[in-house]
């Protein structure tokens, strides 16, 4: 008896590591949340940033530990519908409010992101099951639009000190808030970058890290780009 109990404690702790990496994609989230509301947007949309991090960690830690189960599968759902839906959709909300010429606008598109967010995610949850595969992504992943949305005004302030091209930016809210809810497949990182040697990857990585008010936007559009032809290129060609 003492045996068996003990083995299900083993079991059990497994878990611990994987869930608190999500609960601090979660807090980054919360803290993106208050930034943006005490107009720090800079900071608001970088904390979406540390959340995407957190979010890639949690999976691969999991992994490692073969610790999958639905309770890690919603628990980091629910996280990433504040730290990508919520936090994001704020941010956009506090950007087109102080820029956008066209007040009417601003409430639908920052609310449509939210939604369409959540959209994905009740569908990726439907479609998959907890697990060590990592299939492909029908519709664009939610951290890649918040990190879209989040990178690109890092740049923007980086550059110029503001966010610029406040209609391009409009554009790019609506374009991934219905990529997330389309049928367009999104590989893996490491199965649309496969060209890139294995050794060259993390160098690479984290380079892209430390430099990613200049590099992160970049990357993350060429991501999608490639997936985006790719996709198309096969829907023409079937």
């Amino acid at each position: 008896m003492y045996n068996t109990e003990k083995k299900i404690g083993k079991i059990e702790r497994k878990y611990i590591i994987p869930n608190s990496i999500t609960a601090s994609n979660m807090f980054m989230g919360f803290l993106s949340i208050i930034m943006s509301s005490n107009g720090n947007y800079k900071m608001a949309a970088a904390f979406v940033i540390l959340a995407i991090i957190c979010d890639g960690l949690d999976g691969k830690t999991a992994r490692k530990l073969d610790a999958f189960s639905e309770f890690g599968k919603e628990f980091d759902s629910f996280c990433d519908a504040i730290s990508f839906g919520m936090a994001p959709s704020i941010l956009i909300y506090s950007i087109l409010r102080d820029s956008s010429p066209i007040k009417e606008v601003v409430l639908p598109i920052s609310f449509l992101f939210a939604l369409c967010g959540v959209l994905r995610l009740v569908k990726f949850n439907i479609a998959t099951v907890a697990s060590k595969e990592k299939d492909d992504f029908c519709g664009m992943p939610i951290p890649t639009a918040a990190g879209l949305i989040c990178s690109y005004f890092i740049l923007s302030d980086t550059l110029f000190g503001k966010i610029v091209h406040i209609n391009f930016f409009t554009l790019m809210v609506l374009a991934v808030s219905l990529l997330m809810v389309s049928n367009v497949t999104f590989k893996s990182l490491g199965k649309t970058f496969s060209f890139i040697p294995k050794k060259l990857q993390l160098p690479l990585g984290i380079l892209i890290l430390a430099t990613y008010s200049y590099s992160l936007f970049p990357f993350g559009f060429t991501y999608s780009s490639i997936n985006i032809l790719k996709y198309i290129y096969k829907k023409n060609n079937i």
